[in-house]
């Protein structure tokens, strides 16, 4: 059942938030905590910062953040749609609990505009977490939204806006002036994510829109996405819509559609990275896209993703319509369906592969057979390139067959640390990325530290 929220009386100009609201949930604590920016002379309850956290429940959160604010009490409900807008920044302390409340409609998220920031910055003990207003063991995929990320990065499709190209979030108005994303500036930020987990997103914001647990729309290389989990979300875990943000130690679990996904000319770094794809849920670990309908279109999507640890059920990934890729020192593991699946229409891969796109010096292990183009009429979407003797070419230096051993891959209980020593000796990794020691294939050196430990949480619901 629902969280019982008593709701209080939010009053503007008052200095201290009185008795609180109750819940029955027990998962805040009377601790009592004040803002510790320049945000402590907000008095509006709505945006969340009280001088004095409630003695219990949450702090409720109805109103768009139109200032620079600090949340530090233990708890906040989102209650609709909550922007941050403004060119302001949202600062989320250690330890800090969003629940999105079940109840409201539209389902509630949290949308940073364009020009503002997310700093959500928890540690391994007190990771933030943002998850459904319902109790523990009730929750559910799509119990809310999720959040989004708006940047002023350059995408590769949308309306000309005196020569930059505007995206839309999918969901919203189309008058919504807020959901506009995509500029000129590839090294600007729009945030720092650190030790945050976001679990049961992906409620839809309108009719068959749903938004995906984590949003990254034009966002650019400043923005920061470290140790970050997304947990059982009902549409895609992360979907980067072209910009050039990257992202190191980050796991995607259970999610209902797509582990990650990219278009619109997506150009970042990702290392240490885990597609956990959940048996009887999910359709690709990865879903990766330039263009469908300009596939030359640029900026070209591009990425670079080195130690990438992928297991499934179904398929472990599409990539097709132009996106180019340099795909390294990956472990790809019980997809039935089959590991990769390349796609192409006007794009022809046989010039596009190996030199803009391939995958290299990884493991593939217990995934289903290739798409067999002489024998399946429907399959033959990729111009009659030939996936087997691309994947399998020694050039490529890629092993199939050899079990990397994970630890376990439970679906409460994971551990993707491999203790095959096999996956030694890979690809080492370019300056600029946060290891280029890490020359195993794989989000985990074989028998070494398990990151995931301390602050991932794998709940059922």
């Amino acid at each position: 059942m629902n969280r019982k929220i008593q709701l209080c009386s939010l009053m503007l100009g008052i200095a201290a938030f009185g008795a609180g609201c109750g819940d029955d949930s027990g998962s805040t604590t009377s601790t009592t905590s004040t803002t510790s920016t320049t945000s402590t002379t907000t008095t509006t309850m709505d945006m969340g910062t009280p001088d004095t956290c409630p003695t219990s429940g949450d702090v409720m959160i109805t109103t768009d953040i139109t200032e620079d604010t600090t949340w530090s009490c233990p708890s906040y409900l989102l209650v609709g749609q909550i922007f941050v807008t403004g060119n302001s920044t949202l600062t989320i302390e250690p330890g800090v609990e969003i629940f999105g409340d079940t109840a409201s409609t539209p389902k509630p998220a949290l949308i940073v505009t364009r020009g503002s920031q997310l700093d959500a910055v928890g540690t391994e003990s007190e990771p933030i977490v943002f998850t459904s207003a319902n109790a523990p063991g009730a929750r559910a995929t799509g119990d809310w939204a999720g959040v989004a990320l708006l940047g002023s990065a350059t995408i590769n499709a949308g309306t000309n806006n005196a020569g930059i190209l505007e995206g839309r979030l999918e969901g919203l108005p189309p008058t919504e002036p807020r959901a506009v994303y995509g500029g000129d500036s590839d090294t600007s930020s729009c945030g720092h994510l650190e030790y945050v987990r976001i679990e049961f997103a992906g409620a839809e914001l309108s009719v068959d829109n749903e938004l995906n647990g984590l949003t990254l729309a034009g966002c650019g290389s400043g923005t920061e996405i470290s140790y970050v989990q997304i947990h059982r979300g009902f549409d895609d875990g992360i979907e980067f819509f072209g910009g050039t943000a990257g992202m190191d130690h980050v796991i995607i679990s259970g999610s209902t559609d797509d582990g990650l996904d990219w278009d619109l000319g997506w150009r970042g770094d990702v290392q240490f990275l885990v597609i956990h794809q959940f048996p009887g849920i999910g359709d690709n670990g990865i879903e990766a896209d330039n263009l469908g309908s300009n596939e030359a279109a640029t900026p070209r999507s591009n990425p670079r993703l080195f130690n990438v640890t992928m297991v499934g059920s179904a398929r472990g990934m599409v990539l097709r319509e132009g996106t180019r890729g340099l795909l390294r020192n990956f472990i790809i593991q019980d997809f039935a369906s089959e590991a990769v699946d390349l796609r192409a229409t006007t794009n022809d891969l046989s010039t596009e592969w190996p030199s803009q796109l391939s995958i290299e010096n990884s493991f593939f292990f217990n995934n289903g057979a290739y798409d067999d183009e002489t024998t399946v009429a429907a399959d033959n979407d990729d111009n009659g390139f030939d996936e087997q003797a691309a994947i399998e070419d020694a050039a490529r230096n890629n092993t199939v067959g050899t079990d990397p051993m994970l630890g376990s891959t439970s679906v409460t209980a994971p551990n993707y640390v491999p203790a095959n020593t096999a996956v030694n000796s890979q690809a080492t990794p370019p300056a600029g990325f946060v290891d280029t020691a890490a020359t195993y294939a794989g989000a985990f050196a074989p028998g070494g530290t398990n990151w995931a430990a301390g602050w991932s949480a794998f709940p059922a619901n």
